[in-house]
């Protein structure tokens, strides 16, 4: 059996943190006493009755570990086929003080226009390499 070998790291480039998971849900609570975030009405399929069709608030949750110092984020939903420039997208710096964290990042996405309807993706992206996606479908709603 062969022997996986370990990437070299390119001296100077910061590793890109590990994805532990990505959510996909209506809205994100942060507990003002505890700090921590609730997931509320995960998803990931979306209905509509007609196009283009507008989306009131999505959230989008993120978890990373194994980072190290300050690592640029890149975030975006895009159309599956990346035929139009993404619907949303962001970019930030998030700072690892230890690479045992577990960062949360959570992003709140309002009034979002699908065009039509198709697949969709969300992508988390960090220091330029990209880390993990989920689909949305978008569905047109039959009518009786």
């Amino acid at each position: 059996m062969a022997k996986k070998r370990a990437k070299k790291q390119e001296p100077g480039k910061i590793p890109p943190p590990v994805p532990l998971a990505m959510v996909v849900c209506d809205y994100i609570h942060r507990d003002p006493g505890s700090g921590k975030l609730f997931i509320l009405g995960c998803f990931s399929t979306i209905h509509a009755a007609k196009f283009p069709a507008t989306h009131g608030v999505m959230g989008i949750y993120v978890e990373l570990t194994n980072g190290r110092g300050k690592v640029p984020i890149h975030a975006r939903l895009i159309d599956a086929n990346e035929e139009r420039e993404p619907l949303w997208e962001t970019r930030d710096e998030v700072e690892f003080n230890d690479p045992r964290i577990v960062m949360q990042m959570a992003f709140l996405l309002g009034g979002i226009t699908f065009a039509e309807p198709g697949e969709y993706r969300c992508q988390i992206f960090a220091c330029g390499e990209f880390l993990m996606e989920r689909r949305i479908l978008v569905n047109q709603l039959r009518r009786n």
